[in-house]
Formats: structure tokens, C-alpha cells, sequence
């Protein structure tokens, strides 16, 4: 049997079969099956990652959905990784953010393959500019790279896709560009990097979890305050826009950002620099391989990471303090 090729690009997306946005078919199956012939179109060598978090219990997993309908894709190209769902619950600070979208990401991340990482989401179809970016060749280490979301309307078919509909700006809801320095607007969407940075960065904020919301912006904020240039790659990525989607929903819950689906969206995420520990990613879950070759991750104790790091105390207006505990007899006696 011929071996696939070793992957230049690891495009990690986060789900599960609950019909978020639309159905199974529509919203996930029909962009994924897109952006997979987009990719090979253009000899791009790609896996897929699907991190299944806090799966639906009592019906079919994604995992098993994806296998029976794109069951074209070699196992080691499309890769599916199922989470076991009392993360979920040992991870989350506040019990109205559902669904730790991020976290989840850090676990494709952690276990990507290729050299270059594109972390999107599964309702966003690909733009030709940055097939043809990421075709060429040119990117370099060391760099964030971000696309414009440009929203498709709701009720936009997704069957059958096609560029002269997928471009056509009488089915775009908007389309917004990229400002320096951060670049930032529907990040989650589309950030791409080498795994070297995504590793030396530790992914995104695994500390701050009682919001999903913000912390794409607050990756940026981090790889931005190391130094890592973020540049627009030169063209958009199209979201199939839907009913409950945040940049549609948000304004119902404006006079209480703390219970909103997506947790507290008004949290500090432009000013505050986070520090992942070395797990980041449940680096250490234990995990089985089933007989139809899903990774799952099952659940440990140990794998979580604690919500404080004893090691750093911040003090107001004064730098990060590192404290060696077995150094400092205050803390020895008294800690």
C-alpha cells in the first residue's frame, strides 16, 4: 500500500455532534470535505486533526460520523481525537462556558505532525489567496500568520461549493480587513505558525478558563509581547455564518457579560500575559487507540493543570516575581 505523504500542514479544528450552528452534514462535514480537495488540489501534503471535547453522550460521535463519510482520507490524514468529557468539568472556572474551544485546540496542536500548524474552525472554508500562500512555500518560522474572516449569510447553501458563490460579495455579510500590530478579528478562525512557536508560546491560555471567548485575541497579545511578528498571509477565510453565533448573539447579553454561551466576554484579554505550565495541551492524559483508530484521551487527574502557579507571584504595577518556595524560609514556614 502507498504511504501518504509526510504533512507540511497540520490544520487543526475542534468539534463535537451537537448540531451547534446548523446540522452535522451542513456545518461540518460539507466545509471539511471542502477545504481536504482545496488542499490536495493545490499538493498540499495535510492531516486533518478533529479533537472531539466533551463528546455528546448518547449519540453518535463525530469521530465515527467522519470515518463513514470521509472515509476516502488515509487514518493517518484524517486524525480524530476524542476528549473525555470530565475534562470539561475538572478544566472550567465558570459553568456558562460550555465548551473550552481552546484548550481543545491546544490538544491538536500538542500532537500536530507537521511542521506548519493552521488552527481554524470547522465551519470555515479556506480562501484560494492563502491555499495559494501556503502552496508556495514561502513560510517562514518564527511568524504568526492571520487571514480576514469574511461572514458569509446566514442561510448561505453550503452543498455543493463553489468558488463564484463562495467569492461573491452579494453573499458576504462583511468583510473586514486586518489592522496592525495584532491583527486581530475572528483569530480562532485562522492562525497559522510553524509547531516550534506554537510550542515555545505553549499554545493558548490554559490558566484564565472561565471564558472561550477572547482567547484567540489574547494569543496574539502573547506572541506579540515575545516578539513573534503576526502578518496578514494575503487573503480571507469564509465562515458560514450562522443562528447563535457570537458576533450575531453577543449584544443580547450586554448588560451581563458573565452568563453569556461563551462565558465572560468582557475579561481583560488585550492586557494580561499568561504562562501555560509544561503540560499545556493534557500532555500527559493517558490515551488508548480504539480498533477504528480514534486516540482517546481518557481522563487523569494528573493531567490537569493547576489553577495557580506557585512558583511566580504578580504584585501590582511591579514585574512577575519568580520565588524559589525551598529558598525563601517565609514561605517554607508559612506556605
Amino acid at each position: 500500500m502507498e504511504l501518504a505523504p509526510r504533512p507540511c500542514l497540520s490544520l487543526v479544528v475542534t468539534a463535537r455532534h451537537d448540531n451547534y450552528g446548523g446540522p452535522y452534514r451542513n456545518r461540518i462535514l460539507a466545509p471539511l470535505r471542502f477545504n481536504c480537495a482545496q488542499l490536495a488540489a493545490h499538493e498540499i501534503a495535510f492531516e486533518v486533526i478533529v479533537v472531539e471535547w466533551d463528546p455528546v453522550p448518547g449519540r453518535p460521535t463525530l469521530s465515527e460520523l467522519l470515518r463513514r463519510d470521509l472515509g476516502d482520507l488515509a487514518p493517518e490524514v484524517l486524525r480524530r481525537t476524542i476528549v473525555a468529557r470530565e475534562y470539561q468539568q475538572a478544566l472550567t472556572q465558570n459553568p456558562h462556558a460550555g465548551y473550552l474551544e481552546y484548550i481543545a485546540k491546544n490538544v491538536g496542536i500538542r500532537r500536530a505532525a507537521a511542521p506548519f500548524v493552521l488552527v481554524s474552525n470547522v465551519d470555515v472554508l479556506l480562501g484560494r489567496d492563502v491555499l495559494r500562500s501556503i502552496a508556495d512555500g514561502g513560510l517562514r518560522a518564527g511568524t504568526i500568520y492571520r487571514a480576514p474572516r469574511f461572514d458569509l449569510k446566514v442561510g448561505f447553501d453550503p452543498t455543493g461549493l463553489a468558488w463564484a458563490a463562495i467569492e461573491d460579495a452579494a453573499n458576504h455579510e462583511r468583510s473586514p480587513t486586518l489592522q496592525p500590530p495584532l491583527f486581530s478579528g475572528g483569530a480562532g478562525d485562522f492562525l497559522l505558525a510553524d509547531r516550534e512557536t506554537f510550542d515555545s508560546l505553549r499554545g493558548f491560555n490554559e490558566v484564565y478558563r472561565a471564558a472561550r471567548s477572547g482567547i484567540d485575541l489574547n494569543f496574539l497579545v502573547k506572541a506579540y509581547s515575545s516578539g513573534v511578528p503576526i502578518v496578514d498571509i494575503g487573503g480571507p477565510v469564509y465562515h458560514l455564518n450562522h443562528v447563535g453565533s457570537m458576533r450575531i448573539s453577543k449584544t443580547l447579553h450586554e448588560n451581563d457579560g458573565t452568563t453569556t454561551p461563551w462565558g465572560n466576554i468582557r475579561w481583560h484579554a488585550r492586557h494580561v500575559i499568561y504562562d501555560n505550565p509544561d503540560n499545556w495541551g493534557l500532555r500527559d492524559a493517558p490515551t488508548r487507540t480504539t480498533a477504528d483508530g480514534v486516540s482517546v484521551l481518557e481522563f487523569d487527574w494528573s493531567a490537569v493543570p493547576p489553577l495557580v502557579e506557585l512558583r511566580r507571584i504578580t504584585l501590582p504595577g511591579r514585574a512577575a516575581v519568580a520565588i524559589d518556595a525551598y529558598a525563601s524560609d517565609d514561605v517554607r514556614h508559612h506556605g
